[in-house]
């Protein structure tokens, strides 16, 4: 459920192929701030008394329903951009455990999420999982490979409910993948496509299955001055339909592990 990369990734495609951008120390402030504000909501709304959100309230509805999770989807700071997105979607005839155990089987991530290439698990201990990814991201005749490193903690609230909480700690584009002169590029110092990340995901058990949220953020390089007019509406299409994607791989994933 975290194939974040491949969502916020996309939104910056619009920066061009060839010219590079650097990370800059207001970027990254206005995202860390952004973040962090972002992170304490959902940790309050996945913590709260389960009484103050009954089975009712939640959509049991197997097509995903995405939405921005902040404005309208992108935010401008200071040398770059936010992206902000939410989905959710409900999975019939699974458990709660089932849910998450297939959720932490990162080795079948190739084969659930079309972008990624290869997970490795790093580390584990209790509830906390660091793991390499490699991903590819493309869309409007443009494409980047990553190489991101991601720490995982998971935590069960009850019976009934479970989330975790998701940050890169280092994503790197890499240059050649796959060929005798792939080089990984510096952090920060590329073409600007993903600089930072986040998901957030909740899950919730409810009578027949369980209800998965999932919110994603991310911080890219800014739009073209010259072009933002006609990128921006694309962009803002490209976030919603990739946190669309994954929750669609999963709850298919789900189905077809039984």
């Amino acid at each position: 459920m975290r194939v974040w990369a491949c969502l916020l990734a996309a939104l910056a495609l619009t920066a061009g192929r060839a010219v590079a951008a650097d990370l800059t120390e207001p970027a990254s402030r206005a995202y860390a701030n952004y973040v962090t504000k972002a992170q304490s909501a959902f940790v309050d709304r996945a913590t709260r008394p389960s009484s103050d959100r009954g089975e009712s309230a939640v959509r049991r509805d197997e097509t995903p329903l995405t939405r921005p999770g902040g404005g309208d989807g992108i935010l401008d700071v200071p040398g770059g951009l936010i992206h902000h997105w939410r989905g959710e979607i409900f999975i019939p005839g699974v458990t709660l455990d089932r849910v998450i155990a297939v959720s932490r089987a990162y080795h079948d991530y190739p084969a659930i999420y079309r972008p990624v290439s290869a997970a490795t698990v790093l580390s584990e201990d209790k509830g906390v999982v660091r793991v390499q990814f490699r991903m590819r991201s493309s869309a409007g005749g443009l494409s980047a490979t990553l190489d991101v490193r991601t720490r995982v903690e998971y935590v069960r609230v009850d019976e009934r409910r479970a989330h975790s909480v998701s940050f890169a700690e280092e994503i790197r584009e890499v240059k050649d993948p796959g060929r005798p002169n792939e080089r990984r590029l510096p952090e920060g110092h590329d073409s600007g496509y993903l600089w930072k990340a986040a998901t957030f995901t909740r899950l919730v058990a409810v009578e027949g299955g369980v209800w998965l949220e999932m919110e994603t953020i991310g911080l890219s390089r800014g739009l073209p001055s010259m072009l933002g007019w006609l990128i921006e509406p694309i962009a803002r299409r490209l976030g919603r339909s990739s946190v669309g994607d994954s929750l669609r791989e999963f709850h298919q994933a789900m189905l077809a592990r039984g």
